[in-house]
């Protein structure tokens, strides 16, 4: 699959399927190989863009620190390269911080919005969380292990409890080739991103959708966003936690499809 030079690094993406575009923003430390299983049954209505962000999967690896401003202009020039004019954007986590500062500063792009595990500030207990995992592979703690400790903050107890499921989720993340430099990058960006005081200034349309289990980006976290965003509707999806699109695929598609009528 190719890549193409924008913002002066070389990107990696994927741009497929039928239909009007749809963009996919994945989250902090994240790649298209974790996002592929849910996105592949959108191309039967959507041209998808996946992509991987600045730091992460077969996307360059620029020194640290990162922002979300250089990382939204990454996504705002590979759109621009690829004639996308306007898409429909779904974006998770870190993605969705992406997507609110896309939102306030090319409004032009973004035809409708859904935030999923989205939040004004990080909750400092995860941010936590990510800055103890570079020590922990400093260590040369087992990746396994390190996952096991990651996934509980991920996903539901119910989710977890099924072995199928810890086994799959394990696999997925253990394809991820992570480099200490793009890992330190993104992290910094998530840590630094506050959209408390501009927020309200977007007037897109926006779906916010939060998972009611979630302790990583919890449910306070998508009504902050949904009280200061005037054009939303918040959706709490029940049993998940913050990975939502890997616990009920089919429930959030359900859902971009019909938001994104």
């Amino acid at each position: 699959m190719p890549q193409i030079k924008a913002n002066d690094i070389n990107i990696y993406y994927e741009y497929e399927g039928e239909g009007p575009p749809l963009v996919i923003i994945g989250g902090f430390a994240s790649d298209h190989k974790l996002l592929k299983e849910f996105v592949d049954p959108l191309k039967k209505h959507y041209k998808v863009l996946l992509m991987d962000l600045r730091g992460f999967g077969d996307t360059e690896v620029t020194p640290p620190p990162y922002s979300i401003d250089i990382l939204t202009k990454d996504v705002f020039e590979l759109m621009n390269l690829l004639n996308i004019e306007n898409a429909y954007i779904y974006a998770h986590s870190m993605g969705s911080a992406i997507l609110q500062t896309i939102c306030l500063n090319y409004p032009e792009k973004v035809k409708k919005a859904i935030l999923s595990g989205s939040f004004l500030k990080i909750p400092y207990p995860s941010q936590m969380l990510f800055e103890l995992v570079p020590i922990l592979f400093e260590k040369n703690i087992d990746q396994d292990i390190i996952s096991k400790i990651i996934m509980p903050w991920l996903y539901s107890s119910e989710y977890l409890k099924n072995p199928d499921n810890m086994k799959n989720t394990l696999e997925s993340m253990s394809k991820r080739e992570i480099n200490p430099k793009g890992y330190e990058g993104q992290s910094v960006a998530l840590a630094n991103f506050d959209s408390t005081n501009w927020i309200s200034k977007i007037n897109t349309e926006t779906l916010i959708l939060a998972g009611r289990e979630d302790i990583d980006t919890p449910l306070y976290c998508a009504e902050k966003v949904h009280a200061k965003l005037k054009n939303s509707k918040l959706k709490i999806i029940e049993n998940v936690a913050h990975m939502m699109y890997r616990e009920k695929p089919n429930e959030v598609h359900k859902i971009i499809l019909d938001f994104f009528k």
